[in-house]
């Protein structure tokens, strides 16, 4: 079988990403140019004189490695719909604004969103929930829209990065083939720096702003629309305290979500008179409510909400099986991390070719999937701990798409706070303090070899 030459390899890679951006920028999704990506390569295979059963063998490979990822992205869309229906997240809402008026409104709101979203996981379901109204009470104080908008987007996109109920970090773990749990573990070493500063950063600014009287008579219509359409009580925060002790306990995630997702089915029957084929419904399409106005606050989620990253999921990894099979990009990655002598180089050219596919690709799961394949085996040959790449890419991908503006993550955020990214930015301190520690960290030595024993490496 022939060798695939540098320049058929180096034009092959421009015509994915711009089939990427393009399929991006026409259908909202990279998934297109994924696809057109497989069928370049297998084409480009088979002239090479490849058989189709192996290259579709690389493939199958590529997809079976995220196999477990897809179930738990299929868990999280069902979960979400159901816990706006049981009135899990309409607690969490309530728990919140309970605090709002005698807290520095500033603080409470990166609190309350980085909360929501270690229990929602997902930055997106955060903002289209909570950080909605607490928009609406931002706009009433007088405060600066930008400064909400960003303070709102710090504690969302925590979520997105260390809830063992996120995608991406689930995502993160499995790419690396690392325990979920250890890797989030490994991950408040960079966390926690970065999230006490951005607590006194946003303590301070915030200080001179108070709650007015507009802004707690909206509290009250928000919470007395939540009283009115939930039953609410200490039962409602079952299921995410079940899921958080049986992942404690290190049950494997996908039990510990469905553990979750039957107890919200348990919370909807117990409530409400529906039937096994409404439940269904909401489900697969997602929870909608009668109720235009509490619509306008809860609603999303389900199986179908999950289809895109789904199959962004399946054609990446589909995509990467041939990649690495066919060892096509080794040459390119062998020239990427040439000249690198210590681990804060490596885990610097892991962070920045994190942030690249994030600037490139537009998506967030790329920028996880993509270093997380490619800086694995150097990470191995160096005997640094897989959870310190799994660290690496997650306080990367997971939390500065927000920060791009044409990422697929910054429109969506800007569509749902109604603020644009350029204004938010400066503001959003959590989505580039945490990469900025994690390179700090790596320079410095802090980082965890296979033995699993922290080291502080010389300089």
């Amino acid at each position: 079988m022939k060798e695939i030459s540098q320049s058929t390899i180096t034009i092959l890679l421009i015509v994915i990403l711009s089939g990427i951006l393009l399929g991006i920028r026409l259908f909202n999704s990279p998934a297109y140019g994924l696809i057109l990506g497989i069928i370049l390569v297998y084409i480009i295979a088979r002239r090479q004189g490849y058989e189709k059963r192996s290259l579709l063998k690389m493939m199958e490979l590529g997809i079976r490695k995220a196999s477990i990822i897809l179930g738990i992205m299929i868990l999280i869309g069902m979960i979400s719909a159901l816990w706006m229906m049981s009135g899990t997240i309409p607690a969490m809402m309530l728990l919140g604004f309970r605090y709002l008026s005698s807290m520095n409104f500033l603080l409470a709101t990166f609190l309350i969103t980085s909360g929501i979203s270690i229990v929602l996981g997902t930055a997106i379901g955060t903002m289209s929930t909570v950080g909605i109204p607490l928009m609406e009470l931002g706009k009433a104080m007088g405060m600066p829209l930008p400064l909400v908008a960003g303070t709102i987007i710090s504690g969302a996109y925590l979520g997105d990065r260390s809830s063992p109920m996120s995608s991406s970090a689930n995502l993160a773990a499995n790419i690396t083939e690392t325990k979920l749990i250890d890797m989030l573990k490994h991950m408040l070493d960079t966390l926690l720096p970065a999230f006490f500063i951005t607590i006194l950063a946003y303590y301070f600014i915030g200080r001179p702003y108070t709650l007015h009287e507009a802004g707690l008579y909206r509290i009250q219509e928000t919470q007395q629309l939540l009283t009115s359409s939930f039953q609410i009580g200490w039962f409602s925060f079952i299921p995410p305290i079940l899921i958080i002790i049986l992942a404690i306990t290190k049950v494997p995630i996908v039990y510990c979500m469905l553990a979750g997702l039957l107890s919200s089915i348990v919370l909807v029957f117990v409530q409400q008179e529906v039937s096994a084929v409404f439940i269904i419904k909401v489900l697969v399409f997602g929870y909608s409510p009668d109720n235009l106005e509490l619509s306008a606050i809860l609603k999303g989620g389900g199986l179908l909400s999950m289809r895109n990253v789904i199959l962004v999921i399946a054609s990446s990894t589909a995509l990467n099986g041939l990649l690495e099979s066919l060892k096509i990009l080794d040459g390119i990655m062998e020239k990427y991390l040439k000249g690198i002598k210590r681990a804060g180089g490596l885990i610097f050219r892991t962070v920045f070719l994190s942030f690249m596919m994030a600037v490139m690709t537009c998506n967030q799961s790329l920028a996880i999937i993509i270093p997380g394949r490619f800086m694995k085996k150097e990470f191995e040959k160096r005997g640094i701990s897989a959870n310190t790449l799994a660290r690496s890419i997650a306080d990367t991908g997971a939390v500065v798409v927000p920060l791009i503006p044409w990422n697929v993550n910054a429109i969506a955020t800007t569509l749902i706070l109604g603020v644009g990214t350029l204004n938010y930015l400066p503001y959003a301190f959590l989505c580039y303090l945490i990469p900025l520690t994690t390179v700090i960290y790596g320079y410095l030595g802090f980082i965890q070899l296979e033995n699993k024993k922290k080291i502080n490496e010389k300089a």
